[in-house]
């Protein structure tokens, strides 16, 4: 008896994982942009969502993958929603650590967009946003998940220098001497001894992924782009 009601346990809780990592209908996603709103979940499988400003997106499950999407071709949109994604692009549903947010993945896993759960309305999610805009980065930028559209208007030697912040909050060692003097002329970095012992949190490692994104993007199509040449070496 006792093991059989341990199976069912486990069978309880996998269902329940199974659910906690779906998308619902009237669940509304903003992207930094964009509010998306869940308008039908067809067979449990196809996610179709729209804007207010009649943009689509339509997302596939993929079969046996806990929380794994794919974009796929919306009934009137001939290109994909999504900056330089592309259709079959993966999506992950992650709910940890008490976010919940859609992170578009880039072939080598780096989140490239983020789009968050949220209750808000658009008009609210577009104040969230300027306000995000007009505060200090290095007050956000361990602690508040951010997005594309914000980090496209950062110059890329300020993406460099934010990308870098969140290890440094670790203790992280840096090679570079601009990195080192930088960071070393701050009152809260502490050098660690193990660069290997450093954990992030969902939070951090999702924004240092955007970071790099958004610095991997080709000279001139990144808006805040400016004329010469500019450093993007690592750390």
């Amino acid at each position: 008896m006792g093991k059989r009601l341990s199976m069912m346990m486990v069978a309880l809780l996998a269902t329940l994982g199974m659910q906690a990592q779906t998308i619902k209908k009237g669940d509304a996603f903003f992207d930094g942009n964009s509010l998306y709103t869940v308008q039908e979940v067809r067979m449990g499988k196809y996610v179709y969502m729209t804007t207010p400003q009649d943009n689509e997106m339509t997302l596939e499950k993929v079969e046996g993958k806990n929380g794994e999407y794919k974009i796929i071709p919306s009934r009137q949109a001939d290109e994909c929603p999504i900056r330089f994604a592309e259709f079959n692009q993966r999506v992950q549903y992650v709910r940890k650590d008490g976010m919940y947010f859609l992170a578009v993945r880039k072939k080598n896993g780096d989140t490239m967009w983020t789009m968050i759960l949220t209750p808000d309305n658009e008009d609210n999610c577009q104040e969230q946003q300027r306000r995000l805009e007009k505060a200090n980065w290095e007050n956000e930028i361990c602690i508040r998940l951010l997005n594309t559209p914000y980090l496209m208007n950062i110059p890329r030697e300020q993406l460099r220098l934010m990308r870098n912040e969140i290890l440094a909050r670790h203790g992280y060692v840096f090679k570079s001497k601009d990195l080192k003097d930088y960071f070393s002329s701050k009152p809260w970095y502490h050098p660690g001894t193990n660069n290997n012992n450093i954990k992030l949190s969902v939070i951090e490692q999702t924004n240092l992924e955007l970071i790099k994104s958004e610095e991997a993007v080709e000279p001139g199509l990144h808006p805040a782009d400016v004329a010469g040449d500019v450093d993007q070496s690592d750390f």
